[in-house]
């Protein structure tokens, strides 16, 4: 591939790039939030159960690790994808605080992560992932408040 070759290539990669940049995520509606953050209320309840299996010693410390990374993952990419849109005026707020009850539950999931046979870690999280998970049911129940 020849010098002409060469930049051609990059400046379709440029193009896309910035097609992509400027196309973002969209807006967010309050439906589409809605969805995310029950999906992240969902999270939460896995996590809890993950928590409380190793908090009982019931659960194998390899498969706490799995799942903790698996599902923070997913917490993850959910903040991300929250954080990314631009939201609707009126649900800004609520946005907002649903970023940060995902990254709350990424957290948590690291705990659980780095700390997979730890008996106190586990009662531990369990115990916060159910006051996460409240906070996102919460955010949900305004949400519908609003319509």
């Amino acid at each position: 591939m020849g010098a002409l070759g060469c930049l051609r290539s990059v400046a379709g990669v440029g193009l896309v790039a910035l097609a992509i940049a400027v196309a973002g995520c969209g807006d967010l509606s309050r439906e589409e939030l809605s969805r995310g953050v029950e999906s992240l209320s969902a999270l939460a309840a896995q996590g809890a159960l993950v928590a409380d299996g190793v908090a009982r010693d019931a659960t194998k410390s390899t498969y706490a690790r799995v799942m903790a990374k698996t599902l923070g993952g997913e917490a993850e990419h959910e903040a991300e994808k929250l954080a990314d849109a631009e939201p609707e005026a009126a649900v800004e707020g609520e946005r907002d605080a649903a970023v940060q009850v995902a990254g709350e539950i990424s957290q948590l999931f690291s705990e659980l992560q780095t700390f997979p046979g730890d008996e106190h870690h586990g009662l531990l999280v369990r115990k916060h992932m159910g006051e996460v998970g409240e906070k996102a049911e919460a955010i949900v129940e305004r949400l519908k408040e609003t319509e």
